[in-house]
C-alpha cells in the first residue's frame, strides 16, 4: 500500500488482512495457485510461496505486550484493531478488495505522513512495546528519504533512556541487522542508528561509524561488508561481547573476529608477500574482501585484493610425485619442501620449473 501510493516499484510480496480464518483461506489459495503454505499459528499468519512470488495473509488481530520488549499476545479482532497494532502510520493503511471503487482506509494519518515524508508512530508507547521498531524507524527513514518526526524522535529517546533495548533478545536484534544489511542504503541506516544512539543501546561498543563512512553511497554490497565495517573499531574483547549479545552464527562471528585481527595487523602488510599470505591464509576471505573495501590505507587495500586475486592461488609447478622422483624422502618432508617452494615463488625467488628444481636440489644438498 505504502509503496503504491509513493509510486515506487511494488515487490512481488503482497500482504492481505482477512477478518476470519487466514490459514484456511491461504490453504485454498495455495491449492488453486499451486503454491506452498507456511502457517505461523501463534500469530495467525500464513505465507504462500508461488515460484518467486510471496503472499502473506494474516488474520485481523489485536496485540497486547505483557512487558516491554516481549513478543505480543494476539487475539483475532477487527481490521481497525489490526491497523492500530502497526509500527508506523505509513504502514497502517489498507485498501478493501470487496468494493468496486475502493477508498484507502487510513485511520492514523498515513497518507498525510507519506505526503509530509515523515515517519510517525501510532502511539507514545510503540517503541517501549517493541524496541526493534527503533531500527525499523531508521530503516524506513533512510530507505524512503523521509524524516523521523520530532515527536517520534522524543519517543525513541524515552525508550532508549529506559533501557528497554536490553529486553530484546540477540536473535531479534540480529534479524533487524540482517534486514538493514540487505538494503541499498545500509551504511546510511547504520550511521543514523549510531547517531540516534540505537546501536549503542544494543551494545555499548557499537558507537564508531568510521568504517561505515566510506561505504556511504555504495549499494548492493554483501552483508559481511557492513558487518566488517561495524567491527572495524572493536577490540577483541568487545568483538566477543557483540558476538554473544547478538548470538552471531559462526560465519558472522568469524567475519567480526577476522576483521579485528586485520585491523590490529594492518601496519605489518608491507613485508614479504609470503609472510602476508601466511597470515591471511588463516582468515575468512569474506572478511579480507570487506576489509579491503573499508581500509583507509590504499596500499593495504591493494595488497589484500592481490592476495584474493593472485597470491592465495599461487602453487609450485612441481608436485609431490616430482619431488619423490628427484629424491626427496617420502612423508612429511614432501610437504615441507612444497611449502618452501611456495614461499620462494611468492617472494619472487623462483619463477620457473627449472628454478624450482634447482631449489629442490639445494634443499636435498642441505640434508634437512
Amino acid at each position: 500500500m505504502r509503496d503504491a501510493v509513493l509510486d515506487l516499484p511494488v515487490a512481488n510480496d503482497l500482504d492481505f488482512v482477512f477478518a476470519g480464518d487466514a490459514p484456511a483461506l491461504a490453504a485454498e489459495l495455495a491449492e488453486e495457485l499451486g503454491g506452498e503454505v507456511t502457517v505461523h499459528s501463534r500469530f495467525g499468519t500464513t505465507t504462500i510461496l508461488v515460484e518467486e512470488d510471496r503472499v502473506d495473509i494474516v488474520t485481523a488481530r489485536s496485540e497486547v505486550y505483557p512487558f516491554p520488549g516481549s513478543l505480543p499476545e494476539v487475539s483475532a479482532s477487527t481490521l481497525d484493531d489490526d491497523l492500530a497494532r502497526r509500527d508506523f502510520s505509513i504502514n497502517a493503511m489498507a485498501l478493501p478488495l470487496s468494493e468496486d471503487a475502493p477508498e484507502v482506509i487510513d485511520p492514523h494519518g498515513g497518507l498525510e505522513n507519506l505526503a509530509n515524508q515523515s515517519v510517525v508512530t501510532l502511539h507514545p508507547g510503540s517503541f517501549t512495546d517493541d524496541p526493534t521498531r527503533l531500527m525499523r524507524a531508521v530503516r524506513y527513514e533512510q530507505r524512503l528519504g523521509f524524516q523521523i518526526s520530532e515527536t517520534t524522535l522524543a519517543e525513541m529517546k524515552h525508550t532508549l533512556a529506559g533501557g528497554h533495548a536490553d529486553a530484546v533478545s540477540g536473535d531479534r536484534w540480529r534479524h533487524e541487522f540482517q534486514k538493514i544489511f540487505e538494503e541499498r542504503r545500509a551504511a546510511e541506516m547504520l550511521l543514523r542508528a549510531i547517531e540516534l544512539s540505537v546501536l549503542p543501546a544494543i551494545h555499548p561498543a557499537l558507537t564508531d561509524g568510521q568504517g561505515l563512512t566510506g561505504l556511504a553511497g555504495e549499494t548492493h554490497l554483501p552483508p559481511n561488508g557492513y558487518l566488517a565495517a561495524l567491527a572495524m573499531s572493536l577490540s577483541a574483547a568487545d568483538g566477543e561481547d557483540v558476538r554473544r549479545r547478538l548470538n552471531l552464527p559462526a560465519d558472522w562471528a568469524r567475519v567480526v573476529r577476522d576483521t579485528i585481527a586485520l585491523r590490529e595487523s594492518e601496519s605489518s602488510f608491507d613485508g614479504q608477500v609470503s609472510r602476508i599470505s601466511r597470515f591471511l591464509d588463516g582468515l575468512d576471505p569474506n572478511a579480507i574482501a570487506a576489509f579491503a573495501r573499508i581500509s583507509e590505507d590504499p596500499q593495504v587495500a591493494a595488497r589484500l585484493r592481490r592476495y584474493l586475486d593472485e597470491w592465495r592461488l599461487v602453487s609450485p609447478a612441481l608436485t609431490g610425485d616430482d619431488l619423490l622422483a628427484m629424491g626427496v624422502p617420502p612423508g612429511v618432508k614432501i610437504g615441507e619442501v612444497l611449502r618452501e617452494l611456495n614461499v620462494a615463488k611468492l617472494d619472487g625467488q623462483v619463477s620457473s620449473e627449472a628454478d624450482e628444481r634447482a631449489l629442490v636440489q639445494q634443499i636435498i644438498s642441505r640434508g634437512n
